[in-house]
């Protein structure tokens, strides 16, 4: 019988892949990696594969990877993961780690996916209610790079950014900016 040590979460994305590795028992991170793939996602794949294995011991008979991502779906079967719909993958975090979260923007490369979480009265069951906004691609990954560069802010400076109060105007009913 395999013993699983390890739990490793993977998503290729359209502009990234993210990966974790966590102790299956504890759920404590033992390796994180975030790296843009430059349309090369199957050797930036390959390439976090290698260092989660020598980094953390992890090998395919003791660990169990879950994959997400609109690149993910078409390399799960090569490297033997199970995919899970990145929306239910990141409710599934959050409603584990953050437990008192109503609601969380994941932004993507092209797009942000706004999810809505209400604790039903009489079962306590979490009922996760998703929007996309797919009809522009304003406060996305891509659109926040290119703000970046314009700005001449590195991406480590531009997050730490806050906002001071200025005057919001709406822009419409999905935009993500």
């Amino acid at each position: 019988m395999t013993v699983v040590k390890f739990h490793a979460g993977i998503d290729v994305g359209s502009t990234t892949v993210k990966a974790v590795v966590a102790d299956a028992d504890t759920g404590d991170l033992v390796w994180k990696d975030y790296r843009r793939h430059e349309t090369r996602q199957v050797e930036t794949l390959l390439d976090f594969l290698h260092r989660m294995e020598s980094d953390t011991g992890m090998t395919t008979d003791n660990c169990r990877i879950f994959m997400t991502g609109s690149g993910g779906t078409m390399l799960t079967d090569l490297i033997g993961a199970k995919f899970v719909q990145e929306v239910l993958a990141a409710s599934l975090v959050v409603e584990k780690r953050c437990p008192e979260a109503a609601s969380f923007v994941e932004i993507g490369g092209q797009d942000a996916k706004i999810v809505i979480m209400r604790k039903e009265p009489e079962s306590g069951r979490i009922k996760k209610i998703p929007s996309m906004n797919d009809k522009c691609a304003g406060g996305t990954g891509a659109i926040i790079d290119k703000i970046s560069t314009k700005l001449g802010i590195p991406l480590q400076d531009l997050c730490r950014l806050r906002y001071r109060g200025l005057r919001v105007h709406p822009i419409a009913g999905k935009c993500g900016v």
